[in-house]
């Protein structure tokens, strides 16, 4: 019995230091104003910290006790201002086309947009394919900005509590074949990994070599998501697409979530450790062009 506990002790002590040792980036993060900041439970029951200034605390304590190198952060009411050690890759979250694309190449030069993402058109009844989008995408590629579009569903319910507009088909992959075909140049990532439709996401990496995704909320969110994350790995990593998937925590306003997903994506038995770097590091590493 003893050896029992000792052995589970020491595989409980080194997957830790795995975790902790694992440099990370995290594809899939949010982060807020005073306005904006909201709290909530989470699906696990685990509830937002009381005040904005009190999650940015967690927040960064999550990133650094996990090893977290570098994080996309879509600010939720205005670009990323945040003095974090460079961490944050300021990111746009928007669920409609922009409206001024002066402002839009503003932000881009002066660095206070380098990711066009979380883009949620799913939310407002959207694609990324509506033409709406196309002159924003357009100077994505002219300024080599990366493009990030939610995939898959959404919270149960959020048609009648924010967006009346938002249909699930609108989150397919299949959507945004239209802009990968006008824009071979774009640098584009799926989050989510098309969630319900992960099979759609996977056929189209294999049509598109450009196409990376995140996993973001598929590992921790809820049972069938998790469904989804497991499937989806296990039928990618058989068709040879372990270079294109990166981790996304897709942390919202609880920053526990960051570990839970590391943990989980850890789980896999299927996935060995050259894949779990290549998710957790390496490919994000490519995918953003930075400078080990």
């Amino acid at each position: 019995m003893k050896k029992i506990v000792f052995a589970l002790l020491v595989t409980s002590f080194l997957s830790h230091a795995q975790v902790g040792d694992q440099p990370i980036i995290d594809m899939h993060l949010h982060d807020y104003t005073e306005q904006t900041y909201f709290t909530a439970p989470a699906p696990d029951g685990t509830m937002a910290p009381k005040d904005y200034k009190t999650y940015k605390e967690e927040l960064l304590k999550a990133l650094k006790e996990n090893n977290i190198q570098k994080a996309v952060v879509s600010t939720i009411g205005g670009p990323n201002t945040w003095d974090n050690d460079g961490i944050m890759i300021p990111g746009y979250y928007t669920n409609s086309p922009p409206n001024d694309t002066i402002a839009f190449k503003e932000l881009i030069e002066s660095g206070k947009l380098k990711v066009f993402g979380e883009i949620g058109a799913v939310y407002d009844g959207h694609t990324l394919s509506d033409p709406e989008f196309e002159p924003f995408l357009k100077i994505c590629e002219r300024y080599d900005i990366p493009v990030a579009v939610h995939t898959g569903g959404g919270p149960m319910n959020i048609t009648y509590r924010c967006c009346p507009n938002f249909r699930i088909r609108f989150g397919d992959p299949y959507t945004i074949e239209d802009v990968l075909a006008k824009f071979p140049k774009l640098r584009i990532y799926m989050m989510h990994a098309g969630e319900v439709f992960y099979e759609n996401a996977l056929r189209l990496m294999l049509q598109y070599a450009q196409l990376y995704t995140d996993l973001g909320v598929i590992l921790w969110v809820d049972k069938q998501p998790m469904d989804y994350a497991e499937q989806f790995l296990r039928k990618a990593k058989k068709y040879g697409l372990m270079d294109r998937i990166m981790f996304g925590s897709d942390q919202m306003v609880w920053p526990h979530a960051i570990e839970k997903s590391i943990n989980q994506l850890n789980s896999y038995d299927f996935l060995n450790e050259e894949d779990k770097r290549k998710i957790f590091y390496d490919n994000a590493v490519r995918f953003l062009r930075l400078k080990e």
